[in-house]
């Protein structure tokens, strides 16, 4: 018996986020399902900025209101042109949707300076996604 190993949505935990306005309209829509997601004010997501932090996925759109997986396996795209994830590290959103590996700490900022978030499970390449946990 053959099995695939389908590691997306493995312990999946949700969050319900008012979703960030810009001139009173949602900057967020239906069309950006499946991006990385960021924190951007209380209880309020966007897309983020390059090398932020990275909150979750986003899963479903309803006017200004967002559903986000905020824990368990993600399946994200990785962003084109950065350093892919590589397994066991952590990433950070490209501001775009996308994830790619977060930066090292540097030697004189051994506590504060990474906002890396999850555990890359598995990378692939040729589809240009990350399996991330959470």
């Amino acid at each position: 018996m053959t099995r695939t190993v389908d590691n997306a949505g493995i312990g999946a935990l949700y969050g319900s986020f008012e979703i960030e306005l810009s001139g009173g309209d949602p900057v967020l829509s239906i069309s950006d399902v499946g991006k990385a997601v960021s924190l951007s004010d209380n209880n309020t997501i966007d897309l983020g900025s390059d090398g932020g932090r990275l909150l979750g996925r986003l899963e479903a759109v309803a006017g200004s209101l967002a559903t986000v997986q905020i824990g368990g396996v993600v399946r994200l795209d990785t962003a084109s042109g950065e350093t892919a994830p590589g397994l066991g590290h952590g990433v950070v959103v490209d501001g775009a949707g996308a994830v790619y590996q977060a930066p090292a700490l540097a030697a004189d900022d051994p506590a504060g300076g990474n906002v890396a978030r999850g555990f890359a499970l598995s990378i692939d390449s040729s589809a240009g996604t990350a399996d991330i946990l959470l």
